[in-house]
This record gives structure tokens, C-alpha cells and sequence, in this order.
């Protein structure tokens, strides 16, 4: 038997098989490369795309595209929903983050991470997609099996410091890698003597995570911080001066690849009394650099300031009132910032310029105390929205 003949036979083989595949079939096939589902008899296909960051449910076949690009997002967004599929639960968990586009053949949902090979996805589409259909149909995929990353961690908690004061507004709780939604709360926990403080927190409908959801902000409830307010004359504060706590976080919290967090983690701090004062600009220490060095000037505050706030609200101009590009640090327990720029200094003056939003631990920032009366509030409505101090390399 010639190598032509063999090579030949081999070709009509494959041929056969792949052409055997109906578009159900290949949907069928974890680790397909093309996987498809074709909903009942119409024309419509969803098909999974994988990358190495992120994935594509793309639908094609639709009757008419130009009545979707007509629809505003939200509704766009509603005819196309992606969640992970967990049969016979009751609750409906949210939908995958993500962007939706359209082409001139498909409706595509672009997810914001990459899928996991342990769990199933649901794509839903709405009766408006599929001409002949009245209820929502879905089709279920399998993502491709990956090399299997590490675990998320807990990388850090803000504020750094282990004394804090009675009337903490928040914490900043940083992952080293993105997160799930929906369970913040219940992996949370403030610990007193071994026993959980009940309601502490600030529990919200939509979480507050960044971007990447790599960090979460947790806030302490307000209600039971500031005097006067029924909370606080119910329940009490959640912190109490002179005693010791602990925040503690799961790790049956999962990550946005489904994976828990690789470990527990614990922040223990002691708390201190009540801060009522606002930052004190008076106090603030400047220390520049060199010239034609790519020293940092430092800033260092006269108490520990909002970490999120620190990296995103402070910024250096030069005398022509061009922002500088360079690098921020916060050390020192939130109570030294710095800047080290991208190119070297040149002799001459620089300004920081603050915004007057800057917030200590407790909420009180450059234009108020978190605390304030109604008399109060109306002359410092007048300051202005950001200072600046001026520093000289020389």
C-alpha cells in the first residue's frame, strides 16, 4: 500500500467522522475546541470560544440583527446571560462579568475572566432572539480543561496598623487575584473573644470591588458609628475602645476561577479611642529630592490616612502645571506617601496637590469631620476642592 494511498485514506476518514459531528455533538465534547449547541430546529448556534484570559459565547444565525443594535445595552444585556449552571440550587447566582458586542453576523459576550474546567456554564437567551420560541431557552458548556493556577490569597488588608480607632469607617481587603461576587458578607467576619460581633458591617446589595475585583471595601456600619442615630443607641458601636478584635476571612470564599482562597486569613488589632480630628495639613511633612535623580519626594501625614484614596487622589505638578508620570508608594502605616518619577527630577519648584476629599481612617477629610453639625458643614462648603504645598529640587 503506497504512502499516497495511506495519506489519502486517513483524509477520508477524517472527513467522514468530523462531517458525521452534527453542531449538538461537537457541543457535546469537553475539550472541543469548537464547541456548539444549535437551539432546537432554528438556525440559531451558540458557540464557546476559549482564550487563555478570557472566553467568547458567541450566537449566530439570528433572524435580525439590526432590531438588537437598536435595543439599549441593559436590554442587549438581557437577551444574552451567562451564569454558572449549579442544578438544584435555589438561588440564581449573578451573571458573568463581562462586555457585549455585536458584529455583522454574531451577538458576542467577551467574559472579563478566564472560565473554569470544574463547573458548567449556563447561556440563556431571551424568547426576542429565536423566532417561534416564548420562553427563555439555554444550552449548557464545559470549558476546556487548564493548567490548573494557584489559589487566590488575601495579599493585604488596609489600614495596615494593628491599633485602630473606635470609630473605623472601613477596610480595604486586597486579593492576589480576582474574586466572586455575591458571598463578600458571608466570609466575613469580626471577631470579639472568639465569638462573632453581630452586624458590624455595612451590608450592600451590589459589592464594592474594583475593576479587577481584586479588592473589596468593607464598610463598618455607619449607623453605628455616629452619635445619635438608632443603631448606635440600639446595638452599640461595633468596636469598643481598649479591647482586641480580629477580622477574619473564609477561605471557602471562591475565587472567579471557582477555586476557594488557598488559606484563612486573620487581621488582629487592638482598638484605641474615637478619632474625631480632621487631618492636619499644618502637620504634614515634605522631604524633597535631588535634582537629576530619580529620588522620591515623601509626604508623611500627622496621623494614618485612607490607603485607596492615597494612590488615587494625590498627584505632583511640575511649574507648568503639568501632571508628573511616576510610581506611588504608601508605607509606613498609611502615614508616608511617596512619588518617584519616571524621568529625573529638574532644578525648580513642584507642587502636591491634594484633594480636599482625602480621607482619614474615620471619614474625615481636608473640608470636614465625618462628624459635623448642620452650622458647620455650611461655612466649610466654602474651602476649596484641593490644596497644594509646594516643594524645590534643587
Amino acid at each position: 500500500m503506497s504512502k499516497t494511498f495511506v495519506a489519502v485514506l486517513v483524509c477520508l476518514i477524517n472527513h467522514v467522522i468530523l462531517g458525521s459531528l452534527t453542531a449538538d455533538d461537537v457541543g457535546k465534547q469537553p475539550g472541543s475546541p469548537f464547541q456548539k449547541h444549535r437551539i432546537g430546529t432554528s438556525s440559531v448556534q451558540v458557540e464557546l470560544r476559549e482564550a487563555s484570559d478570557s472566553a467568547i459565547f458567541a450566537v449566530s444565525g439570528l433572524p435580525s440583527l439590526d432590531r438588537l443594535k437598536k435595543l439599549p445595552p441593559e436590554d442587549l444585556q438581557k437577551s444574552m446571560m451567562i451564569r454558572v449552571h449549579q442544578p438544584g440550587s435555589a438561588n440564581i447566582l449573578p451573571a458573568l462579568l463581562g462586555t457585549y458586542s455585536l458584529t455583522e453576523t454574531e451577538l458576542r459576550f467577551t467574559s472579563r475572566f478566564p472560565l473554569s474546567p470544574s463547573v458548567k456554564y449556563r447561556v440563556e437567551l431571551a424568547p426576542r432572539l429565536i423566532e417561534g420560541h416564548h420562553d427563555p431557552q439555554a444550552v449548557l458548556f464545559s470549558a476546556n480543561p487548564k493548567k490548573r493556577v494557584p489559589a487566590a490569597t488575601v495579599s493585604a488588608v488596609y489600614p495596615s496598623a494593628d491599633v485602630l480607632p473606635e470609630n473605623l469607617l472601613k477596610f480595604y481587603i486586597h486579593f492576589s487575584a480576582p474574586m466572586s461576587r455575591g458571598e463578600a458578607y458571608q466570609r466575613i467576619h469580626l471577631i470579639l473573644d472568639g465569638k462573632v460581633v453581630e452586624s458590624p458591617f455595612l451590608e450592600l446589595g451590589e459589592e464594592l470591588w474594583d475593576s479587577d475585583q481584586m479588592r473589596f471595601t468593607l464598610f463598618v456600619h455607619p449607623g453605628r458609628i455616629k452619635r445619635g442615630l438608632k443603631p448606635r443607641e440600639d446595638s452599640g458601636t461595633p468596636m469598643t475602645e481598649g479591647k482586641e478584635y480580629a477580622l477574619s476571612i473564609d477561605a471557602d470564599w471562591m475565587g472567579a476561577d471557582l477555586q476557594p482562597l488557598s488559606t484563612s486569613f486573620v487581621k488582629k488589632f487592638r482598638v484605641v479611642r474615637a478619632d474625631s480630628r480632621q487631618p492636619d495639613l499644618e502637620k504634614w511633612k515634605i522631604v524633597a529630592p535631588k535634582s537629576n535623580s530619580n529620588q522620591p519626594v515623601t509626604l508623611t501625614f500627622d496621623e494614618p490616612l485612607d490607603h485607596a484614596m492615597l494612590v488615587r487622589v494625590v498627584k505632583i505638578k511640575d511649574a507648568s502645571q503639568s501632571e508628573m508620570s511616576g510610581k506611588i508608594s504608601v508605607t509606613e502605616n498609611e502615614t508616608v506617601w511617596s512619588f518617584e518619577p519616571m524621568e529625573p527630577w529638574k532644578p525648580g519648584s513642584y507642587r502636591i496637590w491634594v484633594a480636599a476629599t482625602l480621607e482619614d481612617l474615620v471619614g474625615n477629610n481636608l473640608l470636614r469631620p465625618f462628624e459635623t453639625v448642620e452650622q458647620e458643614s455650611k461655612v466649610i462648603e466654602n474651602k476649596a476642592q484641593e490644596v497644594s504645598m509646594e516643594f524645590v529640587v534643587r
